[in-house]
Order: structure tokens, then C-alpha cells, then sequence
């Protein structure tokens, strides 16, 4: 054998892989057609987590001391429908800029000083195979031909990948896509933030999603500016557009105004059709763009083709025996790919109509504060800030809240993630990303789940039954059900000639189909975990949706009272709330006083939660739900702080009526009605509300014995009160 690994393709995916199976101590080849260092047509991206990487491997370090032109992101702004959207990453954390003739050279340095052979301008040809095994390649090198052999193949080659596999080229049709690249200078203002606006506009003025363009600042004044385009895209037709979107730029934005292009444009092919099953083969892996890692959103992928390479080096040094007689089982490195990526691109073939409807979505819901739609928001044009803040405002970090539990608990918790994972991944892989949140973290997020398990531990301290993940998992997935059935809108068509050629609400049907996959999925977890826990299931659904159902009915009613609004919340949220603790008591056996104490917990809880959101989203503050007071009124929802103005019979009812009233069904300025509802204490109203529904949780709790378990139940309640994390 001339190695144990050999890796074609020097590129970030490609080195990354070398090094990290040099450091384990393996004789690795990494080859390239290319002599290094050599320039790469991309948007030179790098998001938080390929920094953690390029720092655990020494490289960070390098490119901090050798390259000047080494710029900090602190987040992605994003413009669509002239509209900006701000997403930041944690405080202490940032992405990079570094031209990729820079990067690849250093994390390419970087595994041939771990050891790794370095072969230049070898090309890979074919690979061997031997009775349907990988065994290795034949490369053309100074014009001959020469046969290496290893036990182990990664293709890291990006799009060239077709030349290597034929079957890749007709699986990427669905899922290729084009991309121009330009330098441009002469602009001002630029933040130390990335830039993307879509969708893209052509000559015509008709917008093309999918598509984008970029703007990543490389300097104060210089920036890589390109266009992206998620499917079939003539060259000519791609440099148009790139010609558009930078005329734009300049006519519509004053920092643009001086701007100068600094050379060609140059284009470059996308993969998005990711397949996890189709990166492995007996003998070969695939990483990277060979892989088909990049965001069908963003067009960025250095960072996961730096994991993917981490990732396979890690299954091929568990797995591989040199000399033995078959080739190794690489199959945990397609499992670690699931749990890492899930839902980060488009799915090939069978989801390239649905990829279609989330990005149709992105655009028509880009305004709304929906939960579903925030959640979306976030994963789709923000993943690595989606990753790296562990939980979001729906699910809050409850970590210091548990003490000594918080081992077990994550470790339960991360296999009700699995089974989520396994619910939804086939079928909507977007959805992984929302299922998956906490998955691997360190962080315990506020969730379901979490009141199954410790309702559970009250009864029985320590113990966790083995129906229990089942359980939890269907709760789960009931609950992101909900939260798709508060991002339906009401739509004010019913017979309105005027509202007959209205556009298509692309918001409304996805909510709806994912509200029913959930709840589908929901059902069928229930049942697998038994009759008692399916029935259970059924009749809080139930109730619950007869909650959603008066909510809708008393959408814009301007007589709703204070007492038929909480008569509703108990419905709809508070048994949302309950039924986690009631599957605990159930569970774990509990007597029938047992059961009742913890279902009064959840209920009260639950109304506690939601009062305070309300109370929170009133003052224009930010909620776990996402939720924001302009979106509630323009869906027609009144909460206790908007009721309790308007209902208190003097001129703050009579000036809220009228702003409320004005324009319905629009996400129109609510900083009036905030400061009519401060005026009125609105606010204050529904936190006295929440604040009398914790005491009653806490006066359920009582019921049993003082421990650890139920003061980690009260601690929660204090928590439901304070502010998310933001």
C-alpha cells in the first residue's frame, strides 16, 4: 500500500481530513491538480465554528501573526423587500474573512507539518476499484500515469467530483448551482458585517429567487461582492446579473456611489445536494463540495467542509485496520453527519420542490414575527449563529437551575433529540434544525421534555422509565406543532373581489403542512409509547385545539373581556403546559392526587409563561416565542395588557381602539400603542396575572415532600418570570 488514506483534493475539506488523520498517526497522500498556493472563486467566509476548528488546529494562530488582511465578522445583515434583518453572534465569538489563496495554503501547510505527503499538480483520473471497492486512484502526474493504493479514498475535489463518480453528475442536477465573484473598492461605510440581499434582480427588474447576492467587507473600504443563483444558470446570463446587482448597488446605495470593480469576475459551480447515505462506499468517503456541503442560502461552505473533513478522519481512524482483509466500516461517519447537519441543505431530489416552498416562504413571511417563521429565519440565513447560541427564546437555558440533576437530564434529553431527529429527518430535513436545537450542547434548554422528566422524578427520585423518551419526544413534537399553529394568519379574503388575485400565502400553507407532519409524527410516537399515553395525548390535543379554534374566532374582537381571554389561554396554552406533567405522573405511577397537584403545576405554569410574554412583547421586549406586539395586532390577537386598556372605560380606550382599529391585517407601527399600554399599565396588569399563577404552581408543589427535585420544579417557575436570554 502507498498509504493508509489517500485524499484528493488540497482544499480546505480535503486538508482538514490529512491533517487531523496525520495527527492520529496515519501515512496519509493528499493530492491536488493545483500548484499551491493557488487563488479560489468564493465569498471567503468563515462562520464561528470553522474559527474553533482552524484554532484547534494551530492554524487561527498563523493567520493571526503572517496576514494583515485577516478581517473579523460580527454577524450577517441580510436585505430583502428593502428591508434589513440583523443577525449577530455571541459576544466574545465572530466569523472571518480571509481570502481563500491565504487560507487554503495555511491549513494545507498545516497537515503537511502533521505529516501529511503533499503531492501538487497530480490530477486524479479514476478510481480503483476491486469487486466494488474503493482501493484507490489513478492519478496523472508530469504527463504519466501512475496507480496508488490505500485501504482508505476521501474525495475532497469539489465539483470535479463528476469526473471521479459519474453518478454524482446525474444526482446534482436537482441540486447545482452558479455563483459570480468579483473585488470591489472605492465604497464607504462598510461594518464589520456580512451582507446578503436577495432575492437577486434581473435586467428585466423581476426579482430570481432562489437567488442572492453578497457583500463581505475585506477591508474599510474594499469588499468581495458576488451573485449566487440555486439552479441551472447559463455563464452569460449569470455575468448579467452580477453586472445588475453591482449597478444596483451603486444607484440605490450611497456607499456604492464612488465603487470600482478590480478585475474580472470569475464564476464557480455550487453543490447542494447533500445525501449523508451517498457520502460513503466501501473504501470511499466524500467531504466538502464533493459532498454537496454547501448552504443552499447563504452559499457558504468552507466551514462545514472543514467538520466534514474532521468528522471522516475521526470514522476512518476508529475504523481502520491496515492489512485486514476487507475494507473498514465507515457507516458512523454518514451517522455523524445526519446529527451535524441535518436540515442544513437541500436533500437532493426528494426535497428540491419543498426547498423550493421554504425559500417562496423566507420571501413572504420575511416580515412576519411568527414563531415558526422566526425560528426559520434564524437556521436558514443565520446557521452558525442558530448553532453556536444553544438555545433560542423558545427554548431558554435552564443549566444553573438544575445543579447536581443537570448530567442526567441533558443525557435523557439528548436521546429525546434522536428520536426527533429520526421523526423528521427523511422527510423534512429543515425541521432537524428547530428539533435539534440543544442536541450536543451543554446547555439544558427550557423545554417540554424537561417537565416530563422532572414531573416523573418527583414521583419516583433518580428514575427514568423506559417509555419515558417516546413520551417526551411525541410532547415534543406537539409542541413545535403549536408553535406552526401560531404563525397562521388570518387572511382577509373571504369574498372580497379586491382580494381575489391576492398572491399565494406561502407563510400559511407551510405552517399548515408542517403544524399537521408534526402532529402526525406527534401521534404515531404517542401510540409506539402506549395506549395510556397515546389517549392522554389525544384529549389534551384536543382540548387544546378547541383553544386555537375560540382564539381564532375572537380574532380583532373588540369586546373580547379579560376573563374570556385567560378562559382561552387555559385551553390553548396552559394545557400545552400541563400535559408534560401529567405524562410525568403517569409514567411514573403516580396516585391520583399526585397527578392532579402536578397537571395544576403545568396549567398555572403555563399560564404564567404566557402572561409574561405578553406582558414583555407589550413593551416592545423580547419574547421566547418571538412574538412581537405588531404582528399580534395585525393577526387580531389582544393580550391582557391590550384588554385591559381598552376595557378600562376612559380616553386611553377610546385612542387604542382608534390605533388598533386603523389598519388591520398589517404589521403597522406599534410604538403608539406601547406607549398608550405603559400609560394604561397594561403591562403591569398582566404580571400581577402571571405573578398569582406562579404562586398557584408553586402552591401544587406543595403536595410533595420538600427535595431537590421539587425545588428545581419552583426554581423553574421564578425562571418562567425573568427575562429570556437574549
Amino acid at each position: 500500500m502507498d498509504a493508509d488514506v489517500i485524499v484528493v483534493g488540497a482544499g480546505p475539506a480535503g486538508a482538514t481530513t490529512a491533517y487531523w488523520l496525520a495527527r492520529y498517526g496515519r501515512r496519509v497522500l493528499l493530492l491536488d491538480r493545483a500548484e499551491f498556493p493557488r487563488p479560489k472563486t468564493c465569498g471567503d467566509a468563515l462562520g464561528p465554528s470553522a474559527v474553533n476548528l482552524l484554532q484547534e488546529m494551530g492554524v487561527l494562530h498563523r493567520l493571526q501573526n503572517e496576514h494583515g488582511d485577516m478581517r473579523h465578522i460580527r454577524g450577517t445583515r441580510v436585505r430583502m423587500h428593502q428591508r434589513w434583518r440583523t443577525f449577530t453572534h455571541e459576544r466574545g465569538r465572530s466569523g472571518l474573512l480571509v481570502p481563500r489563496i491565504i487560507l487554503d495554503e495555511a491549513v494545507r501547510e498545516q497537515a503537511v507539518t502533521a505529516g501529511a505527503t503533499m503531492l501538487p499538480r497530480t490530477r486524479a483520473v479514476r478510481l480503483l476499484r476491486d469487486k466494488g471497492t474503493v482501493v484507490g486512484v489513478e492519478v496523472l502526474r508530469a504527463g504519466r500515469r501512475t496507480r496508488l493504493r490505500a485501504p482508505v479514498v476521501v474525495v475532497a475535489c469539489g465539483a470535479a467530483v463528476d469526473a471521479l463518480i459519474p453518478t454524482a453528475s446525474a444526482r446534482a442536477a436537482a441540486g447545482r448551482g452558479q455563483a459570480v465573484r468579483g473585488h470591489l473598492s472605492g465604497l464607504t461605510g462598510l461594518t464589520h458585517m456580512l451582507e446578503i440581499h436577495t432575492p437577486v434582480t434581473s435586467p428585466s427588474g423581476c426579482g430570481l429567487p432562489p437567488s442572492y447576492g453578497w457583500v463581505f467587507p475585506t477591508g474599510s473600504s474594499t469588499a468581495n461582492a458576488g451573485v449566487g443563483v440555486l439552479g441551472p444558470c447559463p455563464d452569460d446570463h449569470l455575468t448579467t446579473l452580477w453586472d445588475t446587482f453591482v449597478r444596483t448597488l451603486r444607484d440605490t446605495d450611497p456607499r456604492f456611489t464612488g465603487l470600482r470593480q478590480d478585475g474580472s469576475p470569475q464564476s464557480a459551480p455550487m453543490r447542494f445536494d447533500f445525501v449523508p447515505e451517498r457520502c460513503a462506499a466501501p473504501g470511499l468517503l466524500l467531504v466538502g463540495d464533493a459532498a454537496g456541503m454547501t448552504s443552499p442560502f447563504t452559499g457558504q461552505g468552507i466551514g462545514p467542509a472543514m467538520e466534514s473533513g474532521r468528522l471522516a478522519a475521526l470514522a476512518i481512524h476508529a475504523r481502520l485496520r491496515p492489512g485486514a482483509p476487507s475494507a473498514p466500516d465507515l457507516s458512523n461517519y454518514i451517522r455523524s453527519l445526519k446529527n451535524s447537519y441535518v436540515g442544513h441543505f437541500e436533500d437532493g431530489n426528494r426535497s428540491a420542490r419543498r426547498h423550493l416552498l421554504v425559500w417562496r416562504t423566507l420571501h413572504s413571511t420575511y416580515d412576519s414575527e411568527r414563531p415558526l417563521f422566526t425560528l426559520g429565519r434564524q437556521a436558514l440565513l443565520f446557521p452558525d449563529g442558530f448553532d453556536e447560541a444553544r438555545v433560542t427564546r423558545v427554548l431558554d437555558d435552564a443549566t444553573s437551575l438544575l445543579a447536581d440533576k443537570a448530567p442526567r437530564l441533558r443525557a435523557d434529553l439528548l436521546a429525546v433529540s434522536e428520536v426527533l431527529l429520526d421523526a423528521v429527518r427523511a422527510d423534512w430535513p429543515f425541521l432537524g434544525r428547530i428539533t435539534a436545537m440543544g442536541r450536543s450542547m451543554p446547555a439544558i434548554p427550557l423545554r417540554p421534555a424537561l417537565f416530563v422528566l422532572l414531573a416523573g422524578r418527583l414521583i419516583v427520585p433518580g428514575r427514568t422509565p423506559d417509555t419515558a423518551v417516546l413520551a417526551t419526544a411525541s410532547v415534543e413534537l406537539g409542541h413545535l406543532a403549536a408553535l406552526a399553529g401560531l404563525s397562521v394568519v388570518e387572511e382577509i379574503r373571504d369574498g372580497d373581489p379586491q382580494h381575489d388575485d391576492k398572491p399565494a400565502n406561502w407563510g400559511n400553507m407551510l405552517a399548515l403542512m408542517v403544524g399537521d407532519f408534526l402532529l402526525g409524527k406527534a401521534n404515531e410516537l404517542a401510540a409506539r409509547a402506549g395506549t395510556a399515553v397515546s389517549r392522554l395525548f389525544g384529549q389534551s390535543l384536543a382540548t387544546a385545539t378547541e383553544g386555537q379554534i375560540r382564539h381564532v374566532r375572537h380574532a380583532h374582537d373588540l369586546h373580547l373581556t379579560k376573563a374570556e381571554h385567560l378562559s382561552i389561554l387555559t385551553q390553548q396554552t396552559a394545557t400545552l403546559f400541563a400535559l408534560p406533567c401529567k405524562l410525568g405522573a403517569l409514567l411514573a405511577g403516580a396516585t391520583t392526587a399526585e397527578a392532579a397537584a402536578l397537571e395544576a403545576y403545568g396549567r398555572h405554569l403555563g399560564l404564567a409563561f404566557q402572561l409574561t410574554e405578553e406582558a414583555r412583547s407589550a413593551t416592545g421586549q423580547p419574547t421566547r416565542l418571538g412574538t412581537t406586539l405588531a404582528s399580534d395586532l395585525a393577526s387580531g390577537i389582544f393580550g391582557i395588557p391590550v384588554l385591559h386598556v381598552l376595557h378600562n372605560d376612559s380616553e386611553l380606550s377610546t385612542r387604542l381602539k382608534t390605533l388598533i382599529v386603523r389598519r388591520p391585517g398589517t404589521n403597522q407601527d406599534a410604538r403608539p400603542v406601547i406607549r398608550l399600554i405603559e400609560e394604561g399599565h397594561g403591562d403591569t396588569a398582566a404580571r400581577t396575572l402571571a405573578s398569582q399563577h406562579a404562586e398557584q404552581a408553586r402552591a401544587a408543589l406543595r403536595h410533595f415532600a420538600p427535595g431537590p427535585d421539587r425545588h428545581a420544579m419552583e426554581r423553574l417557575l421564578d425562571h418562567t418570570l425573568r427575562p429570556p436570554l437574549s
